[in-house]
């Protein structure tokens, strides 16, 4: 039965998640909520599945002779896989063995994927890369006017001769504002977990939203950080005059122009105490809920198995 609820929970995850955050107004004045809704939603939809896998492949007694127990339990699951006499545990326990495989394999090769892309962009730029006037910058003669930044060690942030004509001083310092915020908010890393999900679920349209909308959220967080020194205007001006594209792997001032340099020039709304709580709170029971389920039926799974043992030794 617990099992049952999990999987249940999942899917009503799956299902509401995207109707309840995506393109939603309050998401657009909060982004790190919806940040934060939509990782923990991917969370806890896949926590949900792998917990309710793991109860139905481990019988209780397993649980109550500790990790030795458990082992056992999915090595003999997994050994009746191919027999005539196959059982749902070991169904279970396969299904789960490859979510979790695929996810870990997929979580590597997309952060193996952008790496290798970035060292190579760098690679291509050098050639023709200089300092930039601003510190931190680097310079490529280029004519499609372009701002962006490829995260590392140290990141760096790519402006074009092109962008360096078409912007005013105040826009220049600006985005430059904006992808050191991508920098040191480690943007690239959630898109990159959002990616994960969505490389190992293709098939899954929350995961599939999840990236989308990430993709978008970071920009407008990048933009905030901007806007708060240099004005929501300004910023607004210099994505109208950045090309709305942006190279592979990297993060862009001009990315998502329309959708970005609309809500610029609306009015920021004032932050919300109570809103911040509701949107933490969501997020912790979203994190939460798989967890303590499996735990509590773990933990009272082994609480009757431990007390009929006693009651059997004590009658014996």
């Amino acid at each position: 039965m617990i099992s049952l609820l999990l999987l249940v929970w999942a899917v009503a995850v799956a299902v509401a998640a995207p109707r309840a955050i995506a393109a939603r107004s309050w998401s657009r004045a909060a982004p790190r909520i919806a940040v934060g809704l939509w990782l923990g939603a991917l969370a806890s939809a896949t926590g949900a599945v792998l917990s309710a896998g793991l109860l139905v492949a481990v019988p209780p007694a397993a649980l109550a002779a500790g990790l030795d127990g458990v082992v056992e339990a999915c090595a003999r699951a997994l050994a009746r896989l191919g027999a005539p006499n196959g059982t749902l545990a070991a169904l279970a326990l396969a299904a789960t063995a490859v979510l979790a495989a695929r996810l870990a394999i997929s979580a590597v090769a997309t952060l193996h994927a952008a790496r290798r892309w970035r060292r190579h962009h760098l690679a291509a730029l050098s050639p023709v890369a200089r300092p930039g006037p601003a510190g931190g910058c680097t310079v490529v003669e280029h004519a499609t006017p372009m701002v962006y930044c490829l995260p590392g060690r140290p990141g760096h942030v790519v402006v074009t001769r092109g962008a360096l004509d078409a912007l005013t001083p105040r826009q220049l310092e600006a985005v430059l504002r904006h992808e050191r915020a991508h920098l040191r908010g480690r943007h690239h890393l959630l898109v990159a977990v959002a990616a994960a999900f969505h490389r190992a679920l293709p098939g899954l349209p929350l995961a599939r939203t999840a990236e989308d909308e990430i993709r978008r959220l970071v920009e407008h967080l990048a933009d905030d950080r901007a806007g708060a020194q240099h004005g929501r205007h300004t910023v607004a001006a210099a994505i109208v005059r950045l090309a709305d594209t942006t190279p592979g792997h990297a993060l862009g001032a001009g990315g998502t122009a329309v959708d970005r340099v609309r809500r610029l020039l609306t009015p920021a709304p004032p932050r919300s105490t109570a809103r911040g709580l509701l949107g933490a709170s969501a997020v912790a029971l979203l994190l939460m809920f798989p967890l303590v389920t499996a735990a509590t039926a773990a933990g009272i799974a082994v609480h009757e198995t431990t007390c009929s043992h006693s009651q059997t030794s004590a009658r014996g």
